[in-house]
């Protein structure tokens, strides 16, 4: 089963678990509450977690993708006022000096208990002398989606995500009296690839009391659905759009229920690869955990439509130029036809621009001819007329080339553009330097539907009405120079780039081929003060585009901006084009790779932000 489906059910079971309480007994052997047989409901072990994040209490992020990158990763469920959970406090100390270094084990102090403040945790913590991450679950949210019940009770995940483990640190309270060490033995078998000897078995020790769900018991689509397809979904699912079904109306939603919440639930949905957290961009397409949970809950409950005369209503799309009448518009040169089948296409087309004299364009806006095969737009410049010559050799309109690019030295873009998203517009005094004479290459990525599609788009510039205007300009942090090897599942790779003047950071793009995993960009001052550019923890070859900052990064002279590209070329990879798989290296053709962090600045001496 597919590791997002798994994630589904676990999340569609949400309802069932939060009224099925588990049933609860105190035994001879322990003389505490306990768990007197496993719920059935509970998240079953083997579940795969993938987007599962939390904060510490000292106000650090961290996920679980990126721990267990590292090695397993143990959550232990404690409380400040339970007996049995501070009797473990030497045992948990002790397991952690065992696994944290050599091991590379993560361990994780989870305290749910709704009535467990802050600064009682804080207080615990010191005296029981914890020096590993602890967290408030607030709202229960990580005892729920790991299927916590008691305190003290722990969940092991492996290196893949995966629940092997949970229930009691150990069969006794009193740590002369233990015979079987639980939690021991699964990491123990976690590490060395072995079965996990016991599973799951009851725990004992305090009940979990958890705050209520953070939406309400009956999820309905007119009062808590409608709002989130419309802000999130419908500007491309619908009627004429590049997604394949329309999600307007009630109807909609019920019939495509299923694949809304695994498509959401996976992250998939709405398309949006970087991760919360590093960076704040314009146009976000993000659901929060709860809208995620919310809409599992009302596909459990069987889409309960609620009251049909009280939907929002329906968005008003652009049907036109979302910015208004252009100043200029081109349009590619004769009508291209896209075959039905193969993998998708990169075409080049060259739109003359003749201006006689530099410009700076503000904004770029797309009419795709046909929404249906037009994935995205970027148009480059060529000054030189090497994409002409490129055009001549190809004997169908326009040209494709080997690779991603548009196959010659390019002198800059004019940004980009993709379905579903407003354009970005450039602050007051900013523009992407269109030379006079500049041919524009638009390339354009078709997706193939099974059927034959043609196409004639064409796009709009807004020019900058600022005198004066400053320079976009691209830089990067790039590393041409390394090989991964055949086989490595998690090849890392590392760049940087120099900051030697005054800077306002506007944008980024990441770029990597078929066998990237994951792209980082980060950049420290002189100082030492550190900044998160972005971070595409789940890359995806088809779905790259230029990132807006929210607001101007203001870099100084001596900061550095550092990459971090981890890259897949095992046989596990299902992206990877070669079986089996070769080394592979930088190189202009798909089937290469490359390793670039873009970022687009502007001079300070050239630019204030307002």
């Amino acid at each position: 089963m597919k590791p997002h489906l798994t994630t589904l059910l676990l999340i569609l079971a949400l309802p069932l678990l939060l009224q099925a309480a588990p049933d609860y007994t105190i035994t001879n052997k322990h003389r505490v509450i306990e768990e007197a047989s496993l719920n059935p409901n509970r998240v079953p072990i083997g579940t795969q977690f993938s987007y599962l994040n939390f904060t510490t209490l000292n106000g650090d992020t961290h996920d679980l993708d990126t721990l267990t990158e590292q090695g397993p990763v143990i959550f232990v469920f404690l409380a400040t006022e339970c007996p049995v959970a501070q009797r473990y406090a030497m045992r948990l100390r002790r397991l952690y000096t065992e696994f944290r270094t050599e091991k590379h084990t993560t361990l994780v102090a989870v305290y749910a208990n709704e009535n467990d403040s802050v600064d009682d945790i804080k207080a615990y913590v010191a005296k029981a002398g914890y020096t590993f991450l602890t967290v408030k679950d607030t709202t229960g949210r990580l005892a729920r989606r790991l299927g916590a019940t008691m305190t003290p009770q722990a969940v092991v995940i492996d290196t893949t995500g995966t629940l092997r483990y949970r229930g009691p640190i150990d069969d006794n309270r009193y740590e002369t009296r233990v015979k079987h060490r639980y939690l021991h033995d699964a990491l123990l078998a976690t590490h060395t690839g072995a079965p996990v000897p016991v599973k799951e078995t009851p725990a004992f020790g305090c009940t979990l009391h958890l705050s209520e769900s953070g939406f309400p018991a009956e999820v309905t689509y007119s009062e808590h659905i409608a709002s989130i397809l419309q802000k999130n979904c419908q500007t491309c699912h619908r009627q004429g759009e590049v997604a394949p079904f329309t999600l307007a109306n009630y109807e909609d939603a019920k019939v495509w229920a299923t694949e809304i919440a695994e498509y959401t639930q996976a992250r998939l949905m709405p398309p949006w690869r970087p991760a919360p957290g590093y960076g704040h961009f314009k146009s976000e397409r993000l659901l929060t955990d709860t809208e995620i949970e919310m809409i599992a809950h009302w596909v459990a409950a069987g889409a309960p439509p609620g009251d049909l005369n009280a939907v929002p209503p329906t968005p008003e799309f652009h049907e036109g130029w979302a910015l208004g009448e252009p100043d200029w518009i081109g349009e590619m040169p004769v009508e291209y036809e896209i075959g039905p089948e193969g993998e998708d296409e990169y075409r080049q087309f060259i739109i003359p621009t003749n201006f006689k004299t530099d410009m700076y364009v503000q904004a770029v806006d797309v009419q795709p001819g046909n929404r249906k095969t037009v994935h995205h737009v970027i148009p480059y410049l060529d000054v030189n007329g090497e994409a002409r010559k490129l055009d001549a050799l190809d004997p169908k309109p326009g040209y494709v080339t080997e690779g991603t690019g548009p196959g010659f030295d390019t002198v800059g873009s004019l940004g980009g553009w993709a379905p579903g998203v407003t354009p970005s517009v450039l602050p007051d005094g900013v523009g992407f330097l269109l030379p006079k004479g500049a041919d524009i290459v638009m390339q354009v990525h078709y997706y193939r539907t099974g059927n034959v599609e043609y196409d004639r788009s064409r796009l709009g510039l807004y020019f900058s009405k600022t005198p004066n205007t400053a320079k976009l300009r691209i830089g990067d942090a790039t590393n041409s120079k390394f090989v991964i090897p055949p086989g490595e599942a998690w090849h890392e790779v590392l760049a940087s780039r120099n900051i030697k003047q005054d800077v306002y950071l506007l944008a980024a793009m990441p770029h990597m081929h078929l066998l990237g995993r994951d792209m980082r960009l980060t950049a420290t001052t002189a100082e030492g003060e550190a900044h998160d550019l972005i971070w595409i923890k789940d890359w995806d070859f088809n779905w790259q585009d230029i990132y807006h900052y929210e607001e101007p990064l203001f870099l100084p002279a001596g900061s550095r901006v550092d990459l971090v590209a981890h890259f897949d070329n095992s046989v596990e990879n299902p992206a990877n084009p070669n079986d089996p798989p070769v080394p592979v290296g930088w190189g202009e053709k798909t089937t290469d790779e490359m390793c670039i962090g873009f970022f687009y600045y502007v001079k300070a001496s050239e630019f204030s932000p307002k």
